[in-house]
C-alpha cells in the first residue's frame, strides 16, 4: 500500500501521486492508488492519463505482476516538473536558509537550488501581476550570499562527481564504496548514506559504516571522499538510530583520535566565547576573574590548531600535553619565519 496523505484540491492529489510513485520501486495498482488518495479507480485511471497528457507529459510505466495486476510507477527523474505548493513563510525560509549556507561551493547543490528560486520567481511575478503582491520579490532581497572565509570551495571534477553519486545513492537508499582519507593515505569504506549537513562551511555525510559489518555510525567529510561506486544493494533506514540524539551525543565520530580538549580564554573575550557553542557538547566553567575554561573533545588537527591561534595571546591550551606542544611549536616556527622573512618547511 502507498501512502498519500490526504490530498486538498486536484493538482496537490497530482503532487503527492508524483512523489509516491516515483518512491514506489514496486509501483502500485490503481486500487492501490485509490485508497490512498480517496477517490474512485476512475478517477485515478483518468489522473495516470492526465499525467502522461499535457498537464504534466510524465512516462508512467506500466507493469503486469505476478498477480496478473497492472502497477505503476515513475522513474525518479522522468519529470521537471514538481508543483511547488509552499506558503509564503516557507518560501522566507528557504531564502534564509540560501542566505547562510554555502551550496554555491557546491555546482550541484546550486544547480538545483537556483532551480526552486527561478520556479518561486515566476510564481511571484504572476502573483504580483495578478495582486500587486511584491512579498516573494522582497522576500528574495532580503538575504544576500555572503561568503566566509575559510570556507570548503567544491570545485574538483572528480570530487563533484563523487558527491553526486552519494547523494543518489542516499536518495534511492543504496549502500557504497569507496576511498577516503587525507593526501596519499587512504583507507576504503562500505557504507550506507544517511544524512548530509553543514558544519563551519563544510560539508558531511552521516552514515552507517558496514565495511566488515562493522554497523557503526560515523561522520565522514565530503572533500575527503574518493572514487565512489554505488552497490547493487539496498538499505532500510536503521529503525533503532535516533538521528536528534546522535547530533546532541557524538556528532563528529570521525575515525581519527579524539582527545579532551581544555583550553583557557582571557576575561577581554568572556561574552564572546560564552556566547556561542564551538564544539558539539562543550562546556563552559567562567572563573573568579573573568576567564573561561572550555572543555569538548576534538581530533589535534589543523582546524583545531588555527582556530586557537586566531585568538592569538587571548587563549592557553590546558590540555592535552600534544596540542599545547603542537601550538608552541607552530607559535615558534612563525616567529622564525618572521626573523628570517621565509617559509620554513
Amino acid at each position: 500500500m502507498i501512502d498519500i496523505p490526504e490530498p486538498i484540491g486536484k493538482y496537490d492529489r497530482f503532487y503527492y501521486l508524483i512523489e509516491s510513485l516515483s518512491n514506489h520501486r514496486t509501483g502500485a495498482t490503481v486500487e492501490e492508488i485509490a485508497a490512498a488518495v480517496m477517490k474512485s479507480e476512475k478517477t485515478v485511471r483518468r489522473d495516470l492519463k492526465a499525467m502522461e497528457g499535457n498537464i504534466f507529459d510524465i512516462d508512467v510505466i506500466k507493469q503486469r505482476g505476478e498477480d496478473k495486476k497492472y502497477r505503476y510507477r515513475i522513474e525518479k527523474h522522468a519529470t521537471k516538473f514538481r508543483p511547488l505548493l509552499l506558503s509564503p513563510y516557507e518560501v522566507l525560509s528557504l531564502y534564509f536558509i540560501r542566505g547562510f549556507a554555502h551550496f554555491k561551493d557546491i555546482p550541484f547543490m546550486h544547480q538545483h537550488l537556483g532551480e526552486v528560486f527561478n520556479k518561486i520567481d515566476v510564481s511571484a511575478e504572476e502573483a504580483q501581476k495578478r495582486t500587486g503582491n511584491d512579498f516573494f520579490k522582497r522576500i528574495s532581497s532580503l538575504f544576500i550570499l555572503p561568503r566566509e572565509l575559510g570556507g570548503k570551495v567544491y570545485s574538483e571534477k572528480d570530487q563533484l562527481k563523487s558527491i553526486e553519486k552519494i547523494i543518489e545513492a542516499a536518495i534511492n537508499n543504496q549502500a557504497c564504496e569507496f576511498y577516503y582519507g587525507k593526501g596519499d593515505i587512504e583507507k576504503r569504506y562500505k557504507i550506507i548514506p544517511l544524512h548530509f549537513f553543514n558544519y563551519r562551511d563544510a560539508m558531511y555525510i552521516l552514515c552507517k559504516n558496514i565495511t566488515n559489518n562493522e554497523n557503526k555510525i560515523i561522520t565522514m567529510a565530503l572533500h575527503r571522499i574518493k572514487d565512489v561506486h554505488v552497490l547493487d544493494e539496498f538499505f532500510e533506514y536503521p529503525s533503532d538510530f535516533d538521528v536528534i540524539n546522535f547530533f546532541r551525543s557524538s556528532l563528529f565520530n570521525f575515525e581519527g583520535e579524539k582527545h579532551k580538549i581544555k583550553l583557557k580564554f582571557s576575561p577581554e573575550i568572556k561574552d564572546y566565547i560564552l556566547e556561542r557553542e564551538w564544539y558539539p557538547n562543550q562546556k563552559e566553567e567562567l572563573l573568579k576573574d573573568g576567564s573561561v575554561i572550555l572543555n569538548f573533545e576534538n581530533e589535534i588537527n589543523l582546524i583545531l590548531v588555527g582556530w586557537i591561534r586566531g585568538f592569538g595571546s587571548n587563549v592557553m591550551v590546558l590540555h592535552p600535553p600534544e596540542l599545547k606542544k603542537e601550538i608552541i611549536k607552530d607559535i615558534k616556527h612563525n616567529l622564525l619565519q618572521y626573523e628570517t622573512g621565509e617559509f620554513l618547511f
